[in-house]
């Protein structure tokens, strides 16, 4: 979380103009020319660096963002991370960019007529890549001019391709990649030319290269003219003299044997866990020397479902309680089949969990896992004021990985057992305890199948090895981008988008109604769509959008953050009320996003909470005095303005708005508790003025009910006596000044009569509490104190 967003640093010696575009607004920065680097010390893998520090490495000077965990400052100096590379020392030469094909790999295979994705990885260590050129052979393909580079090479004929792809930097360099080979064979060839490319004119053939033609076999001479473009003459079989290049290996004929597919289920991962009434989406991978011509899909050797074309799946809709076992079956063209291996799934009852119900008003603090000079903590000894309690950050395995990793700082907890039993203890003491994933250093790439189930595999293996409450998803940088094309947040299609979502998807899948998932978004990444929509501005929206109907709240960081475009038009800076609230009104109503054919909806209030630094020294900016956070909520949540810029669309506020997050808890202790003990207070004034105001309203509407409560004040338990006048369904539940509810005293259908129910408080806190009557439809609620 929380990397300096965005900075521009300037250099004296003025060289260029750079102008960037941030939320739809045009600004102009000074570059720098070559610097001075005399006297700064080599950067040293061993040292400690923090914000403004200096250093220079592989003839550049570099600055310290924030504290910079030891992090090389060539491989992590973009926007997002831990430094800003301040240009070429002098006497310096510009660096040629580094580019590599990732897809397809080397010696992939084909049909003829596919679409063949291209996807290259490039950097530039002392500018920026301004473009990524895709080649077959000598011939340009495509190209792409932001990251993901990738490019979709459509309707391929069959023959054998040499791919290249050529970065260029902002200065004019350019490097070609490793070329990477590949064969499209000629759909359904089977005997003994199965697998060999079709002849195709033009193409480079090496020595005793192998390919057919006519339903013949040929083996190439002389690789000169077996790659000849004059097809007329050197055509295998076919040419005036083809002879001369080729030698014949006899006709394709029936020959070799029908290799039967291979099949698999992809998803749901082996053993997971659904809740009663559940879809359930069942994926299977398979493939064959020729056709697969479909997958059936088998739940306990009853077949429920069969799909012909790739990718092969089937819904299972409203699944009962249940163990199942699932199966897919796949058939190939000449009738062969293979059945999978089985996984096994559970489909068990919608109860609530341990953990019951979040609060009304949330207040979210994420806990550091190293130190980065705000200290650490314990988790048993965090403050009771935090409702969840966010654990930063689980990270891939290796840079821009999707199998993910978690294990507890030893410098905090010298075993793992120990943090086990501190989130236990927590969670015991009713707090949520999440996950975090990715953060500013941890930046993810989940852009495959396989990396979809590598990233779902590993997180649902932390989440349970852990016992976590939920998953907070908090990707920044390159973890999330639109590619071009990509305009509807709907139905996305960059491959970093919806293989996230599946992957989610699969996570949540695998626990109850009580698993809570947030998300932690930069604005650029939500609000910064409604200016621009493309590379990471609006990236989230696609994400949101997806999984609105589990996502139990969001809290977009409102800091590290520009200038930022309203609902009303103008742009509103970071710090203030006014930017507080309208960035929140964007997501309550919500908003139209630039090219898009339709709006972003709105979020429920009480999915919407708002991100805050703990002090100055926990961001780069956008850290807001408590006086001003109030302010901005009164207005939000009460109606109540402050005289600022902004008005709001909903005059009279949103009063079930979920409450705040803070980066962090570790920052906040750091700072004297300001964030915890300023906004709990304020966060629990609004729900105890809410109850007292519904208390003393009820007093006045009990009818078929005589109530009261005896002792009030009490020490460690009252009786509560109340009469029914009718036999009706009747509950009693007791409530904190938070909304949460603490016990359940009744909830059964009561006869005519007077009743007396105690109430056993030894365990709870002092303070103020409110029980609920309900009976025949008709509510009370009414205060009474422990002392």
């Amino acid at each position: 979380m929380k990397s300096l967003y965005i900075q521009y640093l300037l250099s004296i010696r003025v060289a260029a103009i750079l102008t960037f575009c941030f939320s739809g607004l045009t600004f102009t920065a000074i570059g720098a020319d070559e610097v001075d680097c005399s006297g700064l010390p080599e950067w040293s893998a061993s040292a400690v660096y923090t914000g403004g520090a200096e250093v220079q490495y592989n003839g550049h000077k570099y600055r310290a963002n924030y504290w910079t965990q030891n992090n090389n400052p060539e491989q992590y100096s973009d926007p997002y991370e831990h430094w800003t590379n301040l240009g070429a020392c002098d006497g310096g030469t510009n660096v040629s960019p580094s580019v590599n094909i990732t897809q397809p790999l080397n010696g992939a295979t084909f049909i003829a007529g596919d679409n063949v994705l291209i996807e290259a990885n490039a950097s530039d260590s002392d500018g920026s890549v301004v473009k990524v050129e895709f080649y077959s052979g000598g011939t340009k393909l495509g190209e792409a001019t932001s990251s993901p580079y990738i490019f979709t090479w459509s309707n391929v004929v069959a023959g054998t391709y040499s791919l290249t792809a050529k970065a260029t930097d902002n200065e004019g360099a350019s490097k070609t990649s490793i070329a990477v080979a590949v064969t499209v064979n000629q759909d359904g060839t089977g005997g003994n030319c199965s697998g060999l490319p079709q002849y195709s004119a033009g193409t480079s053939y090496g020595q005793d290269q192998e390919v057919q033609n006519v339903n013949q076999r040929f083996r190439c001479n002389i690789p000169g003219w077996c790659s000849s473009s004059a097809a007329w003459a050197y055509e295998p079989g076919v040419g005036m003299h083809w002879q001369d290049a080729w030698t014949s290996l006899g006709d394709c004929g029936p020959g070799g044997e029908n290799e039967a597919p291979s099949v698999s289920i992809t998803s749901p991962l082996n053993g997971s866990s659904f809740v009663e009434g559940a879809t359930i989406t069942v994926t299977a991978n398979a493939s064959d020397d020729g056709q697969v011509t479909k997958v059936e899909f088998y739940r306990n050797g009853t077949k429920i479902g069969e799909d012909s074309s790739s990718p092969y799946e089937i819904v299972w809709s409203n699944a009962t309680i249940g163990s199942y076992t699932l199966t897919a079956k796949a058939t190939d063209d000449k009738g062969a089949s293979t059945t999978s291996s089985a996984v096994s799934v559970m489909v068990r009852s919608d109860d609530s969990g341990e953990d019951g119900d979040l609060p009304k008003r949330i207040m979210v603090g994420y806990w550091h896992n190293f130190d980065n000079g705000s200290g650490t903590i314990k988790l048993r000894n965090v403050s009771d004021k935090w409702d969840v309690i966010n654990i930063a950050f689980a990270e891939p395995t290796t840079h821009a990985g999707s199998t993910m990793q978690f294990t507890p700082d030893p410098a905090i907890y010298p075993t793992v057992q120990e943090f086990k039993d501190d989130v236990a203890l927590l969670r015991s003491r009713g707090k949520k305890v999440l996950i975090s994933i990715g953060g500013a250093n941890g930046a993810i790439e989940v852009s495959s199948a396989a990396g979809a189930q590598n990233f779902s595999s590993s997180m649902i293996n932390i989440i349970n090895t852990y016992g976590f409450s939920g998953m907070d998803i908090d990707l920044e940088g390159s973890s999330l981008s639109l590619v071009a094309g990509d305009t509807d947040f709907r139905n996305p299609v960059s491959p970093k988008i919806t293989y996230f979502i599946s992957a989610t998807q699969t996570v949540l899948s695998n626990y109850g109604s009580d698993f809570i998932l947030s998300m932690a978004p930069e604005t650029a990444f939500v609000q910064g769509g409604h200016s621009t929509y493309s590379g990471i501005y609006g990236a989230y929206l696609p994400v949101i959008y997806a999984l609105r109907g589990q996502m139990n709240y969001i809290h977009v960081q409102h800091y590290n953050s520009g200038c930022m475009v309203g609902l009303d038009g103008r742009c509103y800076s970071q710090s203030t009320p006014d930017f507080h609230v309208a960035m929140a009104e964007m997501l309550l109503q919500g908003f139209s996003i630039a090219g898009n054919p339709t709006s972003f909806p709105a979020l429920r209030p009480d999915q919407v909470a708002i991100g805050l630094p703990a002090s100055p020294s926990a961001a780069g900016g956008g850290y807001t005095t408590p006086a001003n956070v109030h302010k901005a909520l009164d207005y939000l949540i009460k109606g109540i303005p402050f005289g600022g810029s902004y008005t709001l669309r909903n005059s009279s506020g949103y009063f079930d708005f979920r409450g705040l997050m803070t980066w962090s808890i570790n920052w906040d202790i750091a700072n004297g508790y300001e964030f915890s003990n300023n906004h709990r207070a304020y966060l629990d004034a609004l729900d105890g003025a809410s109850m007292a105001r519904v208390a003393s309203t009820a007093q006045v509407e009990k009818q078929d009910t005589e109530v009261i409560n005896h002792p009030n004040p009490f020490v460690s338990s009252t009786t509560i006596h109340f009469t029914v006048e009718q036999e009706a369904h009747t509950s009693l539940v007791i409530y904190n000044t938070v909304g949460k509810r603490v016990a359940v005293l009744a909830d059964d259908i009561f006869a005519p009569g007077h009743h007396a129910i105690q109430w056993n408080a030894e365990q709870a806190p002092t303070g103020v509490y409110f029980f609920r009557l309900t009976s025949g439809g008709k509510a009370t609620t009414y205060k009474m104190y422990k002392d």
